[in-house]
């Protein structure tokens, strides 16, 4: 007797720990209502994330710039003279001025089609000073896309600014071009231009005799100067790296050689 009314008394505690729910034998509630087929109702789903946003790409350029400034080994000029329109001549001071200041000045060189090699289009006298100096790169202005035309004005260019030729030599240049079907329309112009002799194109010219410079005014107008460049050169120093590579190199060569200047000034103090 006394175990009966136990298994009895067990069973009735069970049935009221199992709650309404489970003693009726139906599914526990759920936050969530389902429809008849068991899915989750639409107007009681859960709220999805918004769709993740990628970052944009970085945008670049579809095709190399037109000239680029950087640069080039002179094992990769070819030794192609179309475009040297005089001789090279005795560049020994040209050279002394290369290894004091270093090029300031860039050569213009094109890449033709279907070639691994650039050509030389203008600054044939700075490329053999750099050869005489046993440099082994020089600073140039790469021309993507440089037709024949406007690569002989560029040259023309670099002729008449660089020494202006005498009126015979300016003759002869034309008559040679002509000669060889390249005188055109512009490069025609432009030889005519050189050849004139009014004021407006007459070289610039100082008159009276030189001036005595004071050393010691000369010394601290310098030394005022430097301390701006010096300013100028800390605004520049986080962002050098960012530099191109040719503004980099000439900015180097400028600086090595005010190194060189203060070792020398310090042999001559002590």
């Amino acid at each position: 007797m006394e175990t009966r009314e136990h298994d009895e008394m067990s069973s009735d505690s069970s049935e009221e720990r199992a709650g309404p729910d489970e003693a009726s034998g139906e599914a526990p509630s759920s936050p969530e209502a389902l429809d008849a087929d068991g899915s989750v109702a639409a107007d009681t789903a859960m709220p999805t994330l918004p769709p993740r946003v990628e970052p944009a790409p970085t945008p670049r350029l579809d095709r190399p710039p037109e000239v680029e400034e950087r640069l080039v080994s002179l094992e990769e000029l070819d030794e192609d003279d179309t475009f040297q329109l005089r001789p090279a001549g005795d560049v020994d001071r040209l050279a002394m001025d290369l290894a004091r200041l270093g090029q300031a000045f860039p050569v213009d060189v094109r890449r033709p089609e279907g070639s691994d090699r650039y050509q030389l289009v203008s600054g044939f006298r700075r490329v053999a000073a750099l050869r005489f100096l046993r440099r082994t790169s020089v600073l140039a202005r790469v021309h993507a896309r440089l037709p024949d035309e406007d690569a002989l004005l560029v040259a023309l260019a670099g002729v008449l600014h660089a020494s202006p030729p005498t009126p015979e030599e300016l003759g002869q240049l034309e008559e040679r071009l002509d000669r060889e079907g390249r005188l055109s329309a512009a490069a025609r112009d432009m030889l005519g231009r050189a050849r004139a002799t009014g004021d407006d194109l007459a070289p610039e010219s100082v008159d009276g005799s030189e001036e005595e410079v004071d050393a010691d005014e000369l010394a601290g107008e310098l030394t005022a100067r430097m301390a701006e460049l010096n300013q100028d050169l800390a605004l520049l120093a986080p962002v050098f790296d960012a530099l191109e590579p040719g503004r980099r190199a000439e900015l180097l060569q400028q600086l090595r050689y005010a190194a060189e200047l203060v070792a020398y000034f310090d042999q001559e103090e002590s």
